[in-house]
């Protein structure tokens, strides 16, 4: 008896390991999930031309902070993907940004580029709150609008100078 509630208790134990994965998501998750990590994967593309070619300490460092952060949402969206037996998106290159050149004007025209850029983010990151049904998502949707919101603010300061 004690043998078969210890089996029980180490088979709910895999059960809530895997819950957060499995339990409560819809459609508007997937898509959410899909798309963002596509928009996460333009981001870090976008970081990388500002450390190759920034010129400013604010935009090369703020590139490096980007480019971490991203790949480590990407790997727990493309998890989730995984455990719903999802498409994760296939890693496409985008020419954003390759008209940005290096020197006189490219921190400028970056700076703008990734705020618009980041905007999208902020509305899609808004649009999940209310229709996904997937807590992390939520979790992962308020922690992207609470960052980049701070992250858009400080890019206007810095264009304003």
């Amino acid at each position: 008896m004690a043998l078969i509630a210890f089996l029980g208790l180490l088979a709910a134990g895999a059960c809530s390991a895997s819950a957060e994965t499995q339990a409560g998501y819809n459609q508007a998750d997937v898509r959410f999930n899909q798309q963002m990590i596509t928009h996460h994967r333009q981001t870090i593309q976008l970081a990388e031309l500002a450390a190759e070619r920034g010129g400013g300490d604010y935009v090369r460092k703020l590139a490096k902070e980007i480019i971490p952060n991203e790949q480590a949402d990407i790997q727990k969206m493309s998890g989730w993907l995984t455990s719903w037996s999802e498409s994760v998106p296939a890693d496409e290159k985008t020419d954003e940004g390759a008209e940005l050149k290096a020197g006189d004007g490219f921190d400028r025209g970056w700076l703008t580029l990734l705020k618009g850029h980041l905007e999208h983010g902020v509305h899609m990151a808004k649009e999940i709150q209310s229709t996904g049904e997937h807590a992390a998502t939520r979790e992962l949707a308020d922690r992207i609008v609470t960052v980049q919101t701070e992250e858009l603010s400080a890019i206007g300061k810095q264009l304003a100078i």
